[in-house]
């Protein structure tokens, strides 16, 4: 990858911290975003002692619409030409079926779907104000292949940004805009919290974050991080899926 400014949300933890440090690590520029300032900060002093580039740092949930632009717009100012917006950030909220509080499917809902519509268009009027042209890389999941039992909405959700950005990318394409979708499998990061599943299935986030750069630098439409055993899984769930549901109920 040529040397370029990349901003990412959800920065502050697991699969975000990762890319960010391994971006660092090929000499990119970094604009990080995350709830927690602390944890930003700390990460971001790190890598600019270990990697000497330039790291800035801001706060921002991304629930908070009206601030995503205004601080995206920042990160220009300080850096110049954003090339790439990683849309990153996301929870995956748990509940049990049928217990009447919908609260943690709307949270799915609206930071893993809403919230990441909002950084997509907040990018779109970064790369028109910079002249045209650019990257979005959204973070979906595996589970929107094929949806996790105990995850329902989660599933969903990640299978709704998967849409969303696939029909937004002819538009995006006449605009010189690139996007391309990552589908990381069961990654050993917080956000899997009480998530119970299969120690076999797990991957280290950095590993992961190697794969989603490569990705991301190959301009890729879509890619499914690690490739293995998620694309094996793939194909069984095009023949069979009943079966591989079946499967997916015992690992899970």
């Amino acid at each position: 990858m040529v040397k370029r400014n990349i901003l990412i949300t959800g920065a502050s933890s697991g699969l975000g911290e990762a890319l960010a440090r391994y971006s660092a690590s090929q000499g990119c520029n970094l604009a990080l975003v995350a709830r927690r300032l602390e944890n930003l900060e700390q990460i971001a002093e790190q890598i600019r002692e270990q990697y000497h580039v330039r790291v800035e740092v801001a706060q921002l949930d991304v629930s908070e619409h009206d601030k995503i632009l205004p601080i995206f717009m920042g990160f220009h100012d300080l850096l110049g030409q954003i090339d790439c917006v990683v849309i990153n950030a996301g929870v995956l909220s748990l509940r049990k079926l049928a217990d009447h509080r919908l609260e943690n499917d709307a949270h799915n809902f609206n930071i893993n779907v809403i919230s990441a519509i909002a950084c997509s268009d907040a990018a779109q009027h970064l790369f028109q104000y910079q002249g045209g042209g650019g990257q979005i890389a959204v973070v979906s999941s595996y589970s929107a292949f094929i949806a996790l039992p105990k995850a329902a909405s989660y599933s969903a959700s990640k299978a709704a940004v998967a849409s969303y950005f696939n029909a937004i990318r002819p538009m995006l394409t006449k605009r010189n805009i690139n996007v391309t979708i990552l589908y990381p499998g069961f990654v050993k990061t917080d956000i899997l919290g009480n998530f119970k599943t299969s120690s076999a299935l797990l991957a280290e986030p950095d590993h992961v974050a190697k794969l989603m750069y490569q990705a991301i630098d190959a301009k890729k439409a879509e890619a499914i991080v690690p490739p293995l055993p998620w694309k094996i899984l793939y194909g069984i769930q095009q023949v069979t899926p009943n079966a591989l549901l079946r499967l997916a109920s015992r690992w899970i």
